[in-house]
């Protein structure tokens, strides 16, 4: 798998996915022209999800998902896979699998005007694809990660016998493209990378001088609309943003974040009718996850599955009175939602839930609990949260927690109410004895040290990748809370690198036999100096469910190597 520092990810939930997973796997049929007129404002919804893994009515599955091109034509979606080195022609209608053009066929292509074919190094990071309508022509285009020996490439597909086929390729020059698109007016090829655009044109091999959009960076794909007035522009870690092409700026209310649909990292757009199809790029969803690498198909125009965070639908907030006193503590909660909902689900934080408009609620037991009003209509759904805090009627003088050498095995945190709050559950949270409880994960050759200079103490944990690997998981092993309890868990971890450009991803998984049923994750690039990272969950089955603490780094074109200090695990 390659990796690079364009890849970045940011805090998002699985817990909106589960609820479209069942959308995920069918959905009717769709008219093949491409571009309909787009409304002036969007509102959102989700109509369906492409799966990839494996693809409908296949045992074939992507393994990623960097870049997308739509043939109208054909009813076709071109999808870049540079972890299997293939690009797949996916049937727009059913999803179904047509055919996919793999590294061998790559490999053979001769370069334009004569000379050497492509060979094995130039299909080794296949990252976006345009489609030249009037040409008919499909434009390939290829990465340099992780390694020098990886060659970034353009490669012009033309049919053959009335399909697509890689006919010729040129050499990039120091380029590297993560987006391309067509513009129906100029008829140019437009490419980009970070926070630039240019031209390209393939016949001479040459790029335009870069240009920027105010706003924009983090570009990892791109699609004109129909008419050319509008370039959709997909951006790390799961925006799209709608740009008037002609003022070259951001169209007002089009800054459009996907992450409620669980769209965790986007890799290309495409505009096809009203929708938007946008392609997620991933990596570490659980094995069988149905939405990794999908295509999630976003419609603007409001039809479909409502977005949870649609402004037409109702918005939640309630009182608690009281919010903090002495068990068992009495609360009534009173609904001051707005937006007309029509029902009302809460979660007391202790187990116990109510349906009705404005209950109460008594807390037995001392504890600091999450107190969750969910709030549905036909507009959508909303949610809010607030905490009460409830202390014993006489107070016990702590015990004082134990630091043994070697630390025990972890256990279960215990229920709220009988535990003091905020105790930190990572026992070797400064790698200060041994390296106890972590492992560096990944590909063969990963490794975790403990070095000098922690960030106030003696030491520290260093997890570096292997030579030649771009990515690194420093990870509990065996995982600190091997069974959950009731409430949210914040972690915390201090993070450095010795040398900048590379990103951490730090993620909290919840794992119920075998699969994780939700997850959040927060990622930043790494500096060096030590900065926090902290990322919250909330137990969905406490009881009968495990939690994963994991950091992840990624490089490009060199090992990944980070310091981590100060972890701290809790439950409140």
């Amino acid at each position: 798998m390659s990796f690079s520092s364009r890849k970045s990810h940011v805090h998002a939930t699985i817990l909106c996915t589960l609820a479209v997973v069942a959308a995920a796997l069918t959905w009717t049929g769709l008219a093949t022209t491409a571009h309909a007129a787009l409304p002036p404002s969007a509102k959102l919804s989700l109509d369906h999800v492409v799966r990839t893994s494996p693809f409908a009515g296949s045992s074939v599955s992507a393994k990623d998902n960097e870049g997308s091109a739509y043939v109208a034509k054909d009813s076709s979606l071109w999808i870049a896979d540079d972890d299997a080195r293939k690009i797949y022609e996916v049937n727009v209608s059913t999803g179904a699998l047509k055919r996919s053009i793999d590294a061998s066929t790559f490999a053979a292509t001769p370069r334009l005007g004569g000379g050497a074919l492509a060979g094995a190094d130039r299909s080794r990071d296949l990252e976006s694809i345009a489609y030249d309508e009037s040409a008919d022509t499909l434009y390939v285009f290829s990465g340099s990660c992780c390694t020098t020996t990886v060659l970034p490439t353009a490669y012009r597909l033309t049919r053959v016998s009335g399909k697509f086929q890689p006919t010729s390729y040129q050499p990039l020059l120091g380029s590297d493209f993560t987006a391309a698109a067509w513009n129906p007016v100029d008829k140019k090829i437009y490419v980009g990378i970070n926070s630039e655009l240019r031209t390209y044109t393939y016949t001479s091999n040459t790029a335009g001088a870069p240009f920027t959009i105010s706003g924009v960076t983090g570009i990892f794909g791109m699609d004109f609309t129909n008419d050319g007035k509008d370039l959709f522009i997909a951006r790390s870690p799961s925006t799209v943003t709608r740009v008037n092409w002609s003022t070259k700026s951001v169209v007002s209310g089009w800054n459009l974040d996907l992450k409620s649909y669980g769209l965790l990292d986007a890799r290309a757009v495409e505009v096809i009718n009203d929708q938007l199809w946008v392609s997620d790029g991933y990596d570490f969803r659980a094995l069988g996850d149905p939405l990794s690498h999908a295509v999630f198909v976003i419609d603007v125009g409001g039809s479909g599955t409502p977005d949870p965070t649609d402004p037409t639908g109702p918005t939640a907030s309630f009182s608690a009175s009281p919010t903090s006193g002495t068990a068992p503590l009495a609360v009534k909660f009173t609904d001051t939602s707005t937006g007309s909902p029509t029902t009302w689900k809460w979660e007391f934080g202790d187990g116990d839930t109510s349906s009705s408009k404005s209950p109460s609620h008594t807390y037995a037991t001392a504890g600091t609990f999450t107190a969750k009003l969910t709030v549905t209509s036909s507009g959508g759904s909303s949610s809010a949260t607030q905490q009460i805090s409830v202390s014993q009627t006489t107070s016990p003088s702590p015990s004082p927690t134990p630091q043994p050498s070697p630390p025990p095995s972890p256990t279960p945190p215990p229920a709220p109410g009988t535990a003091p709050f905020l105790t930190n559950l990572v026992v070797n949270s400064g790698f200060e004895t041994d390296l106890h409880g972590w492992d560096a994960t990944g590909k063969p050759g990963a490794e975790l040290a403990r070095v000098e200079h922690g960030r106030h103490s003696t030491w520290s944990g260093r997890a570096r990748s292997a030579v030649g690997t771009g990515t690194v998981r420093l990870d509990d092993v065996p995982n600190w809370v091997a069974t959950t309890g009731s409430g949210t868990y914040t972690a915390t971890l201090w993070v450095r690198a010795h040398r900048p450009g590379q990103t951490v991803v730090l993620r909290l998984r919840e794992v119920q036999g075998g699969k994780a049923i939700a997850m959040a994750h927060v990622a930043a690039p790494l500096h060096d100096h030590w900065q926090k990272l902290t990322v919250t969950l909330e137990a969905h089955a406490p009881g009968s469910s495990t939690l994963d603490l994991t950091a992840v780094a990624h490089s490009s074109g060199r090992r990944a190597s980070f310091r981590s200090d100060d972890a701290v695990l809790t439950v409140g």
